[in-house]
């Protein structure tokens, strides 16, 4: 489990797409799982979680753009 300090989307989807699957915590926000270069729905599925997600979510997918 990587655990990341600050809550940066761009530094943590480059993550999620290298390792493709796996989990990760975001030091004040919480744990999260990822799987197929995707963060999955969280288990506490408050605002902030979602949105976390979603975010992150976006970069990986800007990131596949960029290199294919």
């Amino acid at each position: 489990m990587k655990i990341f300090q600050r809550y940066n989307p761009l530094k943590i989807a480059k993550y999620v797409k290298t390792l493709f699957k796996g989990r990760l915590y975001i030091k004040d926000v919480g744990a999260f799982e990822f799987d197929k270069g995707k963060v999955l729905i969280p288990r506490v599925k408050d605002k902030q979680h979602l949105s976390v997600m979603s975010e992150i979510n976006r970069q990986v997918v800007r990131l596949k753009l960029e290199f294919n």
